[in-house]
């Protein structure tokens, strides 16, 4: 995998250089445009772990705030979580904790240029997924413009999340593409051993466990292995993952807000904002509409991922789990109807397990339907209108300080990632219109040099 990674990074230094100039100019950017509150809490927990260890886990955000150093000004407002989610207590898996307690290690001091220092980080890292991205797509980078139109789209979402963000996505997203890679390299064991470190840094890519298991049974002595990072701390060393439980479960008890426009929950429990009293729920029929538009349109596509009738019953029963392989993976999105708490960036969770697809056409098709749930959980928020203009929608624009005039630093860093990504694929769109030209001439019979 190494050296996979080594020559890709050389293959595509010139790209890199020019994403990484982007970013770094998006950084400070971001920072002025937008309170990510997601980083600055991880900062004060990162922090607090070399004073309190693993028990960390035991505080919410106002607690911690209240028992930190004064003079490190950790309640200004910026590092907690909103009032309504007040009572949580730190929800991440133990790897991403860590990560971050060794990043204000390297960089001690609360404030000044260590969340830039963060956000560094998190871009080195966006951009080696990347080249992991790149190594996975092989030669159809250069010859399907869909996997070209992938890497853009992830792009836009990963320099969003590291530079924009801070957030922990690039983190997992990374873990989870090394495991794909290690497993087309036949290296079963390392690569449950890393997913189980993704699994470690945020659940979701989780649903990669089931592949590759099926891929190698033995294996899963690894990703075991690897969860020991969690139970050490939760058995011996205090810490408290009930939030994450909470949070995993769907529970109110994680936030009494509904979030995702998705969530047919909300056709009998709609609270009602606008009496402002959240105790109150009323029905809400439109809030099936998106549901009932995913439905019909897995069962129209479906067909392609389901084994034949003659080639099931033939199989044994190993064999029949085998081929229910890309039924599996192709209704993974509808997991997102299930949860209460689903934000937009959510929806990119689900895309990179297109790897775990062997043919084209699923991978095509699959992204077909990701493209399809984005745009639903869009509409669903016009179909939901009422509820969310009036609760979820104004604390979501809350962490732009700036109103409107934060749409046009946006912009610009939409535009930056747009010119890169324009580069990047007119080259790769001259290099296939070249070798169409010559495949054209060789059939002719013409002799190419």
């Amino acid at each position: 995998m190494l050296s996979a990674i080594s020559l890709t990074i050389y293959q595509y230094r010139k790209y890199l250089v020019l994403s990484l100039i982007i970013s770094m100019i998006a950084i400070p950017i971001a920072h002025t445009i937008v309170i990510q509150r997601d980083r600055n809490r991880n900062e004060m927990y990162g922090e607090a772990f070399w004073i309190y260890g693993f028990t960390v886990y035991n505080y919410n955000d106002h607690e911690l705030a209240a028992a930190l150093p004064p003079e490190w000004d950790y309640n200004d407002g910026l590092h907690t979580l909103p009032d309504y989610l007040g009572n949580i207590t730190y929800e991440y898996p133990v790897f991403g904790l860590i990560f971050f307690a060794i990043a204000t290690f390297l960089y001690p001091g609360q404030g000044g240029l260590q969340p830039l220092w963060l956000n560094f980080l998190l871009v080195l890292v966006f951009n080696l997924n990347l080249v992991l991205i790149a190594i996975l797509l092989k030669e159809r980078i250069y010859t399907k413009k869909w996997a070209r139109l992938f890497v853009g789209g992830y792009y836009i979402y990963g320099l969003m999340l590291s530079a924009g963000g801070g957030k922990l996505e690039p983190i997992v997203d990374c873990l989870l593409l090394m495991a794909l890679v290690l497993r087309e390299e036949k290296q079963y064991g390392k690569a449950m051993f890393t997913l189980g470190l993704s699994v470690q840094t945020k659940i979701y890519s989780i649903v990669a466990l089931p592949i590759l298991f099926l891929t190698s049974p033995i294996s899963i002595i690894w990703f075991f292995a690897s969860t020991l990072l969690t139970i050490i701390p939760f058995a011996f060393l205090g810490a408290n993952f009930d939030s994450l439980v909470s949070h995993f479960l769907n529970t109110s008890s994680y936030s009494s807000f509904i979030v995702n426009p998705l969530y047919p929950g909300l056709f009998f429990a709609t609270q009602d904002f606008a009496m402002g009293n959240l105790d109150n729920y009323y029905m809400w029929p439109p809030a099936l509409i998106p549901f009932i538009i995913f439905a019909v349109f897995i069962l129209f596509t479906i067909k392609p991922y389901l084994p034949s009738k003659r080639e099931f019953l033939d199989a044994g029963w190993w064999d029949k789990i085998k081929l229910l392989r890309p039924f599996y993976i192709y209704i993974l999105p509808g997991i997102l109807f299930l949860f209460r708490w689903v934000m937009p960036w959510y929806l990119m969770w689900l895309a990179l397990v297109v790897f775990l697809f062997e043919k084209d056409e699923h991978m095509i098709g699959y992204l077909k339907l990701i493209t399809l749930v984005g745009l639903l959980y869009a509409f669903g928020a016009i179909c939901n209108w009422p509820y969310f203009i009036n609760g979820p929608l104004p604390d979501f624009f809350s962490h732009f300080p700036y109103g409107w005039w934060t749409l046009l630093g946006m912009l610009f860093l939409v535009l930056l990632a747009g010119v890169a990504y324009f580069i990047w694929k007119k080259t790769f769109d001259r290099r296939e219109r070249k070798q169409l030209m010559i495949q054209a001439a060789r059939d002719r019979g013409e002799l190419v040099l």
